[in-house]
């Protein structure tokens, strides 16, 4: 009877300063679906914004994986922790420079995400991601190019063992050295050419390799 007394209480106190609503679906499905006026009743109501949901994430990952600028403008303004990590130790930061989104990037980043550029390249790399937004991004807040991964290949290297032309274009233009070797003393362009790869070979050598 109490607890009745003290939720109805907070609901004609919340309605008198004119506060959204209870909430009518889960905070998962209004971040699901982008529905910004129940975010904002969660919001107001004291749904955990931190919190990780079924899929590992927490709202702020949601906003920025799925684009949406303002919702993600409105979990900052509310305080959500900038730097929250998902399942698997990913910032929403991460999502947003991984995923070619520069201007959530941009404003998580004056919010006071923090960025490791260099890491992130070898990941974008090792994962395929070929958008040039991605590697100029990181490239500009400075991510070292000729960084090496556990193996000992750079970025440059990793993209030309997977056959990826577009990513390997984009390094380069970046500023990759195309004279680089791998562990074992073999240069960028004698991988490309032991894999036959003749549109990789043709972009390192009209980039100075020999």
């Amino acid at each position: 009877m109490k607890t009745l007394r003290l939720t109805i209480l907070l609901t004609l106190l919340l309605t008198a300063c004119g506060a959204p609503e209870k909430p009518t679906i889960t905070l998962y499905l209004a971040m699901q679906r982008g529905d910004i006026e129940q975010i904002e009743r969660h919001i107001a109501w004291g749904s955990d914004m931190n919190q990780l949901d079924r899929d590992g994430f927490a709202p702020l990952h949601v906003a920025v994986r799925k684009g949406r600028l303002a919702i993600t403008r409105l979990l900052l303004k509310h305080g959500v922790d900038v730097n929250v990590q998902d399942a698997r130790g990913h910032t929403p930061m991460y999502h947003a420079v991984l995923g070619a989104r520069p201007r959530i990037a941009d404003l998580l980043l004056k919010s006071g995400a923090q960025i490791d550029a260099t890491a992130w390249l070898l990941d974008a790399a090792r994962k395929g991601i070929s958008e040039r937004e991605v590697i100029r991004y990181l490239a500009q807040h400075g991510a070292n190019l000729e960084a090496r991964d556990s193996k000992g290949d750079t970025p440059l290297l990793i993209a030309i063992r997977q056959g990826n032309h577009k990513l390997a274009k984009h390094l380069v233009n970046f500023g990759a050295d195309v004279t680089v070797t791998d562990a074992a003393g073999k240069t960028a362009l004698e991988i490309a050419k032991s894999l036959d790869l003749r549109d990789i070979a043709l972009l390192l050598q009209r980039n100075g390799a020999t």
